[in-house]
């Protein structure tokens, strides 16, 4: 008589389990060794984002080296990769690009380009070549100078069934303006964040967004400055909005009332929480189906500083948060790093409604991972 067939035996169920083990390398290759039928899902788990892993080198020269040379070796290991990061220019070199031309990205659906360097430099051609895989979903950019204008000619490449945008530039993009071009691509997110350590606030968002539409825009975020282009965007179609960092008072209100179909609220501080947030929050109506607030800090020494600060102004934010014209009333979550009682005592009166929801501090990874869950249910 035939012994009934092992659970670990369906490949459905064998990935489902290895996937607990995905945060721990060592548990994963141990895996591949165990049997034949181990070692797709073992690999899958493992080289699905590996710019995560530590091969013994910084992550920038563990991508463009060990793992480039590991891809280039192993091509069918490359259908695994869900996610790549290129670190530019620091490590580009006459071999990086080699090693790219042979590599098939079937399965690649987010491209992470960290663009590092105090002067632009040229896009070489295999890196403009991931641009336009069909299987890309998601970009992701961080620039510390201007683009070179082979990379803004790429950009005119890219794949058309690209759906969510993230761009943060710590310097600005200067002159990144190219020819004109229609729209092709409509987005469904976008996030632009800016972090000014140099210079002059010089981002034009909206000349380096082409070929990029936000008619059909879901989820928004932005931060550092004021360089939203709200003249592309269909407001009324943002159901997710996330204001990162509030900078100063300097920041344009927003009128919330224009997304209609709003059904969460982020709000991130730096340290304190400027007076436009409270304008900001006013232009909430009663027909809003926002069913969450969510209130972060940056930096986990705010709360400490809270103590310095004036309390009227958090009492002001409990009183505002608390008065929201909404029916059902949204629960207000808190990420702390203080004790829980004190953070209570900052918002009597969310604690009165049962409005309050206080959670870990998670920081900046935190508000990442939760952006990535929202955009990927939309």
């Amino acid at each position: 008589m035939l012994s009934p067939p092992s659970p670990l035996d369906v490949h459905e169920l064998l990935d489902h389990t290895i996937g607990f083990l995905t945060p721990s390398a060592a548990d994963l290759i141990s895996c591949a060794l165990v049997a034949r039928s181990w070692v797709d899902p073992a690999q899958s788990h493992l080289f699905r984002v590996p710019h995560d892993r530590n091969f013994g080198y910084n992550i920038a020269r563990s991508i463009a080296v060990s793992l480039c040379q590991t891809l280039s070796e192993q091509p069918p290991l490359a259908r695994h990769v869900r996610e790549f990061r290129l670190c530019l220019p620091l490590h580009v070199d006459t071999a990086l690009p080699e090693l790219l031309q042979g590599i098939q990205f079937t399965n690649l659906r987010t491209l992470d380009i960290a663009y590092f360097r105090m002067e632009s430099t040229p896009f070489p051609e295999p890196f403009a070549r991931l641009l336009t895989l069909n299987s890309l979903r998601q970009l992701k950019m961080h620039f510390s100078v201007a683009p070179s204008p082979s990379f803004m000619q790429a950009m005119q490449s890219c794949s058309t069934t690209i759906q969510h945008l993230d761009l943060v530039c710590s310097q600005g993009l200067g002159d990144v303006s190219t020819a004109e071009q229609a729209i092709w691509i409509q987005l469904k997110s976008l996030r632009l964040e800016y972090r000014k350590q140099y210079g002059p606030h010089t981002i034009d968002a909206m000349k380096f967004l082409s070929p990029f539409g936000l008619s059909e825009l879901k989820a928004l975020a932005i931060g550092g400055g004021n360089f939203v282009p709200w003249a592309l965007i269909e407001t009324k179609n943002i159901r997710v909005l996330d204001i990162l960092h509030v900078p100063s008072e300097k920041m344009t209100p927003i009128d919330l009332s224009q997304s209609s179909n709003l059904s969460i609220l982020r709000i991130g501080f730096l340290q304190f929480v400027p007076p436009t947030i409270f304008q900001t929050l006013a232009t909430m109506i009663s027909s809003h189906r926002i069913h969450t607030i969510f209130v972060y800090f940056e930096s986990d020494l705010a709360w400490e500083w809270w103590e310095e600060d004036d309390y009227s102004v958090w009492e002001k934010l409990d009183q505002v948060l608390s008065s929201v014209p909404l029916d059902p009333l949204p629960t207000v979550e808190v990420e702390f790093d203080a004790d829980e009682k004190k953070v209570e005592s900052f918002f009597p009166r969310l604690v009165t409604k049962k409005m309050l929801r206080i959670i870990p501090f998670a920081g900046y990874n935190g508000q990442l991972s939760w952006w990535q869950n929202a955009i990927m249910r939309l």
